[in-house]
């Protein structure tokens, strides 16, 4: 089994509303969440990493999706209709808690996990391959 670890980019429970910090044990670049190990057949791994990449390619398109929600205007001249926009422009913003944030930690978890499916995969390949040359050799 190939071994490798995913950024889990989730606040633990009763951090709402506070700092932004990572967790304990968290790699870096984790956010507010952790690490876990996962482990996949060698086999299926590069099927792990194409799901992963559409998974990624869906989250950069919804994305854009945020910023066209920042860029609305107020439906109604009334002060009710501004200040709903206000409020919808923040939840899909880039400020800890907002669409535009989730959606960031969201791609570098998935861009981190992607990059240590490859090492393992790497890693497993080679001392496969080093251990098929040994038993030839």
């Amino acid at each position: 089994m190939l071994m490798f670890d995913a950024l889990v980019p989730v606040k633990a429970a009763g951090a709402a509303g506070k700092g932004v910090g990572a967790a304990a044990g968290a790699a870096p670049g984790a956010g507010a969440g952790g690490v876990a190990k996962f482990s996949v057949d060698p086999d299926q791994a590069q099927k792990m990493i194409d799901g992963l990449k559409e998974a990624l390619r869906k989250l950069l398109e919804l994305r854009r999706s945020s910023e066209k929600l920042k860029l609305s205007g107020a439906p109604g001249p009334d002060p009710f209709s501004g200040y709903a926009t206000l409020a919808m422009r923040k939840t899909a913003g880039a400020e800890p808690g907002g669409y535009q944030w989730a959606n960031d930690q969201a791609v570098r978890a998935l861009e981190q996990t992607i990059k240590n499916i490859e090492k393992a995969l790497a890693e497993y390949r080679a001392t496969d391959e080093a251990a098929q040359t040994a038993m030839k050799g």
